[in-house]
């Protein structure tokens, strides 16, 4: 365990030495993650938990604000000390509506005095509102909070599926990269919503 630790803190600083090489990248994909619910009764809150060597190595938290239909999709990302957030593509999808998909917009907290910038596209698809996060800059070895306040709801769309897909990157010779996938099932009161 020592010699790997040491193997692995030369290998690191020996990056900068050796960029431009071409090494080949490997990669491991996570698809079965831990599924789990807020402890607050009050949240809506689910989170996907990944992890790799019976160590955590990310969560991917989603919050919709049910309220009874979602008004946010509050989004997070925590990762391992040592790993930095490469990418995100998350679907919202809502099912079981008249097949339009939802409607969302973007704000913050993706800004900040460094560079480079995250940068973000976001689109529909099908039935899906789709968010991609390419390059999340200055934010990539951080937590990471995103909130997409929600513009339109299709109408009667019940059950709620969020896919996410996250790169995740530890930095070395070469660079290891992580795939994680999972997705989070919400079902809206429909209750509440048809008594008001």
């Amino acid at each position: 365990m020592r010699r790997r630790a040491l193997l692995a803190s030369a290998l690191t600083a020996a990056t900068t030495v050796t960029a431009g090489c071409s090494i080949v990248e490997p990669r491991t994909e996570h698809g079965d993650p831990a599924v789990n619910t807020s402890d607050n009764p009050r949240d809506d809150e689910k989170y996907l938990e990944f992890q790799h060597d019976s160590n955590e190595l990310a969560v991917v938290g989603v919050d919709p604000k049910l309220a009874p239909l979602p008004e946010h999709f509050h989004t997070w990302i925590s990762h391992a000390e040592g790993t930095e957030l490469k990418s995100l593509t998350q679907r919202f999808v809502a099912l079981d509506g008249d097949g339009t998909p939802p409607q969302l917009s973007l704000q913050g907290p993706f800004m900040g005095d460094e560079k480079p910038h995250p940068s973000v596209s976001l689109f529909r698809d099908g039935r899906a509102a789709v968010v991609e996060v390419h390059r999340f800059g200055e934010l990539a070895d951080e937590t990471v909070f995103i909130d997409f306040p929600v513009v339109q709801w299709p109408e009667s769309a019940r059950p709620l599926v969020v896919q996410s897909t996250v790169e995740l990157v530890q930095p070395g010779l070469p660079d290891r990269t992580h795939i994680l996938e999972g997705q989070l099932e919400f079902e809206l009161d429909t209750e509440t919503e048809d008594s008001q």
